[in-house]
């Protein structure tokens, strides 16, 4: 297996080496374009993919039964090409057979480098080699750089290689995570327009056509450029530039953002193979964001969650702050679609879309979808966390609108009641419990939203009057517990319901969403993932308490989303539950490299592989940030000797070794 010096993926290190894990798992991206490792010469199964960040086709929802304020348009991020295919020829045979096939990706320098093996029908071998990157110098650019090699042969070899664009393959297995990505571009010489959404973006493509005689042993090399531009802009690069840059960007990247784990082999090459695709996706612009697949497949539509604020901003904000805050201008630059949301809703205020790309709402079920109203408070967290670290005063006033803008909205959704400030009708982290009064982690998140939106005001001396009816709210907040049970109720009627048969429910039937009606699964004591436990992770007040709702709610959970196991995690590090913390650790760590939810077909679990930092900082290493320093505390489970990393502070950076 890889010494904890490797930053090297190969076939051998995947648990299931199916062609649509393969081309999710060794896909490249730079944060704009993003394409699948998929096979030179397609086979059936393959599910080649090139996509463009926020790039995206948009059509009706069509409801049997509509109501006011549903969510009216889906955006589909689209699939726009293959750039890996090609059309060889031995002397004339095109029948060729895949002999062999070796995949390498190099982490260390954001490379990928394939070797195939076809053969004739005479048997005549060919060597097909190609070295690719998706440029972080220029995100215009995907770059190859193609070998071929008679192996046992001299005679004619022609190839042909140019993109292709993806036609729409209907996928027999009912699962709504996934939808078809293809549509029928427009194109009008070197610009493509999406026939609804209207967007556009402009390519310039070098392409082969070429035939001429080889000997045996002898290589003949051919570079390409695939570019993508949105404005029409490019610039003349060439492969060996771009390529020394990538490395250069790659050395900065790891040096900032590497993690070295000292014991468990396995591990380590899960975390880097997870921090390399979480600075592959992240969009740059502040009109793109981060998909919950990344760049690298088509599950979820390309939407961006609340994932990015919860899960992957804490990664950029420690080690990558100039793409956190990228990131966050996201959301201001979609401010004006979420006050127009809240005002059709009839709010004050702003209300974040649940899913989107263009900061509209596409959730067309709005019980898990629109009612998750705790993304606003996610988002001001994450500004708020932002500060915290970087002590970039002026980036947050420049924003304070977003923060100002989601503390009046959860003054007027709320009310106030004999019991207190109470939020009614929500949907929290736990999406097999719906439309619930005072989800805990929802009531948790807006107090800290209105606390935070009264101290900004305080400081940049506005809004007094509002700042002051804020921070009553946040102190009135109501949070539910349980005198008997000593328990943290997740809402007002939870721990009344009926406990789930978990014994009589078949492994296959997990996850649940697949195989029950959300009414059959809304009236049972059941969770998805971690969310009262999210809470606990996010304010570590008191560790015995934190203790018995871990207890409770970690059995009754299914883990069917992958945002679970790794909070589970974290707070089983800060309660000392060490044996717990590695094991949900290492399922969070390895992921998508074995397979453990069954679909990295579908793209990578980005929110897991952000989640899998959160195990290693926030837990193993008890990063706490408290007024102007970072304290960490051993929390290494015995499998673990030692752990090394980097975290910029205000600034600078810091090193830290535990254990």
């Amino acid at each position: 297996m890889v010494t904890i010096n490797e930053y090297t993926l190969t076939l051998a290190d995947i648990g299931n080496d199916a062609l649509q894990n393969i081309e999710t798992l060794f896909a490249q991206a730079n944060g704009a374009i993003g394409v699948r490792a998929s096979l030179p010469i397609p086979e059936k199964d393959s599910k080649p993919g090139t996509f463009l960040n926020a790039f995206y086709e948009s059509h009706d929802i069509v409801y049997g039964e509509n109501a006011y304020g549903y969510a009216k348009k889906h955006q589909t991020m689209v699939n726009l090409f293959d750039f890996k295919c090609i059309q060889l020829m031995i002397d004339g045979d095109s029948e060729l057979t895949l002999k062999k096939k070796e995949l390498s990706l190099d982490m260390k320098n954001g490379l990928l480098n394939e070797s195939y093996l076809y053969e004739s029908q005479s048997g005549k071998i060919l060597e097909y080699q190609v070295e690719s990157f998706a440029s972080h110098f220029d995100r215009r650019v995907y770059a190859q750089r193609i070998s071929l090699k008679p192996v046992n042969f001299s005679g004619v070899v022609k190839i042909n290689k140019e993109p292709q664009a993806i036609r729409s393959v209907k996928d027999s297995i009912f699962d709504p995570r996934v939808k078809d990505a293809s549509v029928q571009l427009h194109q009008s010489g070197n610009k493509y327009t999406t026939p609804n959404s209207k967007r556009s973006f402009y390519v310039k493509f070098d392409s082969i056509a070429t035939e001429q005689f080889m000997n045996a042993g002898e290589v003949v090399m051919y570079d390409q450029l695939y570019q993508i531009s949105i404005e029409n802009e490019f610039y003349d690069n060439t492969y060996e530039l771009l390529k020394m840059k990538q490395i250069e960007i790659f050395e900065k990247f790891w040096q900032s953002s590497d993690i070295v784990i000292e014991g468990d082999t396995i591990l380590q090459k899960g975390v880097r193979f997870n921090l390399y695709h979480l600075f592959n996706s992240a969009g740059r612009d502040g009109c793109s964001n981060f998909s919950a697949k990344g760049l690298t497949g088509e599950g979820y539509e390309g939407h961006y969650f609340w994932d990015t604020e919860m899960y992957l901003l804490p990664f950029f904000i420690y080690t990558q702050p100039d793409i956190a805050k990228s990131l966050l201008s996201y959301r201001e630059y979609t401010l004006p679609n979420a006050q127009a949301r809240a005002k059709e809703l009839g709010f004050k205020g702003a209300l974040f879309a649940w899913r989107t790309i263009n900061g509209d709402e596409t959730s067309a079920y709005y019980p898990a979808g629109t009612a998750q109203i705790h993304i606003n408070a996610d988002i001001a967290y994450a500004f708020q966390l932002f500060e915290r670290v970087t002590g970039e005063e002026e980036f947050i006033e420049q924003n304070c609108e977003i923060i100002f803008e989601t503390a009046r909205f959860w003054l007027d959704y709320g009310f106030y009641s004999q019991r207190g400030f109470e939020i009614h009708e929500v949907t929290g982290p736990d999406e097999y419990t719906a439309l619930v009064n005072n989800n805990y982690y929802t009531n948790k998140m807006a107090q800290n939203n209105l606390y935070y939106a009264a101290e900004l005001a305080r400081r940049m001396e506005v809004n007094k009057e509002e700042s002051e009816k804020w921070q009553a709210a946040g102190k009135a907040m109501f949070l539910g517990f349980d005198s008997d049970l000593q328990v943290t109720p997740q809402d007002d009627s939870f721990l009344i319901k009926e406990p789930w048969d978990f014994k009589n429910t078949p492994k296959e039937n997990f996850p649940l969403l697949l195989h029950y009606h959300p009414m059959k699964i809304y009236k049972h004591q059941v969770l998805k993932q971690a969310d009262t436990i999210l809470a606990h992770m996010l304010y570590s007040e008191n560790e015995e308490q934190i203790g018995r709702d871990f207890d409770f709610y970690e059995p009754l959970t299914t883990h069917d989303s992958s945002l679970s196991k790794t909070i589970y995690g974290v707070v089983a590090s800060k309660i000392g539950r060490h044996e717990q913390a590695y094991h949900f650790f290492r399922e969070s760590a390895t992921m998508d490299l074995e397979d453990l939810q069954g679909n990295a077909a579908h793209g990578i679990h980005a929110a897991n592989m952000g989640g899998s930092w959160l195990g290693l900082i926030y837990g193993f290493a008890g990063l706490r940030c408290e007024k102007d320093k970072l304290i960490t505390s051993n929390q290494l489970p015995k499998e673990i000797k030692s752990l090394k990393f980097t975290l910029t502070f205000r600034g600078k950076q810091q090193t830290f070794k535990i254990g």
